[in-house]
């Protein structure tokens, strides 16, 4: 195992560190961190007058079977500075590499810059992170004694794990990452609740609600509308059921701060019995909203392909073909829409005026006809990975996909007269 750490000029002065029942008297926590971790080798980052003027000392005190290796580095003056040194942390620690760090000494960047360093390695580069040490030195002062406490920051590091979840829910709005975290808080809960079954009840909640953010988000990723509106019709009793447990666990109090937005993007998605016959507008007006969702979020594929799934929904609907899973019916209901298309098209070519042979009573028929050749002519470029003549550029597909949603929109939804 490797100990990285950061040295500067300052006045270091000794203290006893403290951590896990453990001491270390010395001026430099770095060593404190070597007598704890025991590592194979240390790697201390200096700057020019601190590798003058310090390090001698330093390496006097490093125990004899622990390498170490100095590393000079700029003061951090500006931001390609602090790349550089960012680089060359990075450049010291080969992949599946099992680290620590020590971020207690340096200049005021240093530590900061190591603890994002370790976050990245952790997650870029599938470093295995021993511990991230910090000495607080005027904890100490402050509680007037001289001893100075260490603290392990590396749960810290799940704050940045929350950001990375949290970004990503608001870019796409796919929760599985944040899931995934509330299932480790639901394992560690699990874990301190042996033998009590209410904690155990508890844990078990943020199971429920990690196990309906990923039904959610599954469904929305391969679009099944009525496995989506289930799901989220059920979210906000589980995010209930699973409050106690989330104000149990500090670790989650970055995931109650999303509560209200993870709410607010995925309730209006849901309803009952979206298949029930009884529901058929009103779970057209929520496919509608799916597909806006989609669009929103520039998930174009998704959106296009439900799309023209929808327009078979709506004429079935209004030809009150109430069993929309019906595969036999849908076969029909798509050779009639195309028959009748085609026959639109034709009479526009023409100029001649449009009548319906089988769609008679149906409210914007040429309007939903235009809409159902536009959306199977880009949904089959999409589909069939552009393998034709002239493929549409995503530039252009994505106009011309979003100019169709428009007219999705205007199609009435309420039932024929």
């Amino acid at each position: 195992m490797k100990l990285l750490t950061f040295l500067g000029t300052a006045n270091y002065r000794e203290t006893l560190y403290k951590w896990e029942g453990r001491g270390y008297r010395s001026r430099f926590s770095p060593l404190a961190s070597c007598a704890f971790l025991e590592p194979e080798e240390i790697i201390v980052f200096l700057t020019e007058d601190a590798e003058r003027d310090i390090f001698p000392e330093f390496a006097r005190e490093v125990p004899e079977s622990v390498r170490v290796r100095p590393v000079s580095v700029p003061l951090g003056a500006d931001e390609a500075e602090l790349w550089h040194i960012f680089d060359l942390v990075a450049g010291c620690v080969a992949p599946g590499e099992e680290v620590a760090f020590d971020i207690t000494n340096g200049l005021r960047s240093f530590p900061l810059l190591g603890l994002l360093a370790a976050a990245f390695l952790r997650s870029g580069l599938d470093v295995r992170l021993k511990a991230v040490l910090y000495g607080a030195f005027d904890v100490g002062r402050v509680l007037d004694n001289e001893e100075t406490p260490m603290f392990d920051l590396t749960p810290m590091l799940a704050l940045l794990e929350w950001s990375a979840a949290a970004d990503r829910f608001n870019r796409t709005g796919d929760s599985r990452y944040l899931a995934s975290l509330i299932a480790a808080q639901r394992n560690s809960l699990g874990k301190a609740a042996q033998g009590d079954p209410d904690l155990q009840n508890e844990a078990g909640q943020l199971g429920n609600l990690a196990g309906a953010l990923t039904s959610i988000s599954q469904s929305l990723q391969f679009i099944r509308p009525a496995e989506t509106m289930e799901s989220a019709e059920g979210l906000a009793e589980r995010v209930e059921k699973a409050r106690p447990a989330l104000a149990r666990s500090a670790a989650a109090q970055p995931f109650v701060m999303l509560l209200d937005s993870i709410q607010h993007t995925y309730s209006p998605l849901g309803m009952p019995s979206p298949l029930g016959q009884e529901n058929v507008w009103l779970s057209l007006r929520k496919q509608r909203e799916i597909i806006r969702w989609y669009a929103a979020r520039e998930q174009w594929v998704q959106a296009v392909t439900l799309a023209r799934e929808w327009v078979v929904n709506w004429f079935m609907a209004h030809l009150e073909l109430r069993d929309i899973t019906s595969s036999e019916d849908r076969a029909r209901i798509e050779q009639v829409i195309n028959t009748e298309a085609r026959q639109y098209i034709a009479a526009r070519q023409r100029k001649t005026a449009f009548n319906s042979l089988f769609l008679r009573g149906i409210p914007s028929l040429p309007e939903a006809l235009r809409l159902w050749s536009r959306l199977g002519d880009v949904r089959n470029d999409i589909n069939h990975a552009g393998m034709r003549p002239d493929p549409g550029r995503p530039k252009d597909l994505i106009e011309t996909i979003a100019r169709n949603l428009e007219l999705l929109d205007n199609l009435p939804l309420e039932p024929s007269a």
